[in-house]
């Protein structure tokens, strides 16, 4: 069966607008954006449902989830990412930024109520165990902090899911984070986001990816990969973390995203899914119907 005729649900791409909102990697070059992805100073200042369209428009995308940009205003962005929805049709779902152990966390997530598209929160806390420049909590470990764990908490009722952006040697973390909350769905962005790519570093992230899988309720979201690989990364390079990760969550919690317009950086959006095609080619239909659409459309409840 050829993919490219199955829907895409893009479960994690970013709309921004440099003229509305101040975002810190725009306003001045950012050491730790460059240690991920090299020079990004070809990205466009503003980046718009049209402009997405235009991109995309090859390919099958019948949904987008839009994911916050780390604006100093996360709020208004999550307000103005509602509008974009309101207006133009997407983003059909919204992703918004959280901090956990903040005193506003109750006015954040009462302010975010009023966004009918909002499904998920994120925080990043990826903490890089030697390079300074990749951390971007305000200390290592916080989620088996008392007082982070108490916000993660105040999620019930609220029906919002959860993203916790890490790298792979905080992998044992989530996995113990996500059997303390068993009633709330996790979502793991980015591969688990290795950082050793020797073998050695394979094995161990695959170590720290079962644990997590072990958690039914945690996802994985397989994006990033010029964050990850650099941005010539190949097929051949990436196939093999790709599977492993398929083969530890299944189908049924895997969802393939674009990055856009950061994986715009590497490649176009269309050489992009056709390389996620191409690794997942010998997957039943269902399965790739899955990894592509539904999975996302159940995760992020979009149905």
């Amino acid at each position: 069966m050829d993919c490219a005729a199955l829907p895409i649900l893009d479960c994690h791409q970013h709309f921004y607008d440099a003229r509305r909102f101040h975002y810190p990697v725009f306003a001045t070059r950012s050491e730790g954006f460059e240690a991920l992805v090299g020079d990004y100073s070809a990205l466009p200042r503003m980046y718009l449902p049209d402009d997405y369209a235009r991109d995309t428009s090859a390919l099958n995308v019948v949904g987008t989830v839009w994911a916050e940009f780390i604006s100093t205003d996360p709020v208004g962005e999550t307000c103005w990412a509602q509008d974009l929805a309101n207006t133009t049709g997407r983003p059909d779902g919204i992703i918004a930024l959280v901090d956990f152990s903040s005193p506003d966390l109750p006015g954040t997530l009462d302010a975010y109520a009023s966004a009918n598209r909002i499904r998920c929160v994120r925080q990043h806390l990826g903490w890089h165990p030697a390079n300074p420049l990749l951390r971007y909590a305000t200390a290592p470990g916080l989620t088996s902090d008392a007082a982070w764990r108490r916000g993660l908490a105040s999620l019930r009722g609220r029906n919002l899911i959860c993203e916790i952006e890490i790298f792979a040697p905080q992998l044992p973390e989530l996995a113990s984070l996500a059997t303390a909350f068993p009633d709330i769905q996790f979502v793991l962005p980015v591969l688990g986001w290795p950082l050793d790519l020797t073998s050695e570093g394979q094995a161990a992230w695959r170590r720290g990816m079962t644990l997590v899988g072990a958690c039914p309720n945690v996802a994985v979201k397989i994006f990033g990969l010029e964050c990850i690989f650099g941005i010539h990364w190949t097929v051949a390079q990436v196939r093999p973390w790709i599977l492993q990760a398929i083969e530890v969550f299944g189908p049924e919690r895997c969802m393939f995203a674009s990055h856009m317009p950061i994986s715009k950086l590497a490649c176009s959006f269309e050489q992009l899914y056709r390389a996620y095609f191409e690794m997942i080619a010998e997957f039943s239909a269902s399965e790739q119907r899955r990894l592509l659409h539904d999975t996302a459309v159940r995760i992020y409840k979009l149905s």
